[in-house]
C-alpha cells in the first residue's frame, strides 16, 4: 500500500479538481488549444527543472513510495504530478475568482 500512496493522492486531487470544475461549471481556458499549450508548457518546464535538480543531486526520491516505473531520471508519478498540480492551481484560481 505504501507504494501506491502518492499515486492515490495524485489521482484523488485530480478527480476532486475535475468534479469541482464540472459542479461549478468553471471555464478554465478559452479554448482547447489554450488548455493544451498551457498544460504541455507547464509539464515540459516542470519535468525539465525536476530532472535537472535530480541530476545535480539537489534532491532524490524515496523509492518505497513509488510504483517502480522510472522514465529518464524521474518516477512515473512525478510526471503525473507535473499535470495535476498546475491543473489544481488553475481550478482553485478560477474557483476563487468567480463571481458568485
Amino acid at each position: 500500500m505504501k507504494r501506491l500512496e502518492y499515486l492515490i493522492l495524485l489521482v484523488s486531487v485530480f478527480l476532486a479538481c475535475v468534479a469541482l470544475k464540472f459542479l461549478c461549471k468553471l471555464e478554465l481556458f478559452k479554448s482547447k488549444k489554450q488548455a493544451a499549450l498551457t498544460l504541455v508548457s507547464l509539464f515540459i518546464i516542470g519535468s525539465a527543472l525536476d530532472s535537472f535538480a535530480l541530476l545535480r543531486g539537489y534532491w532524490s526520491y524515496q523509492q518505497e513510495f513509488f510504483v517502480g516505473i522510472t522514465i529518464g531520471v524521474m518516477p512515473l508519478e512525478e510526471y503525473f504530478f507535473m499535470v495535476v498540480i498546475p491543473f489544481l492551481a488553475i481550478v482553485v484560481y478560477r474557483f476563487a475568482s468567480r463571481e458568485c
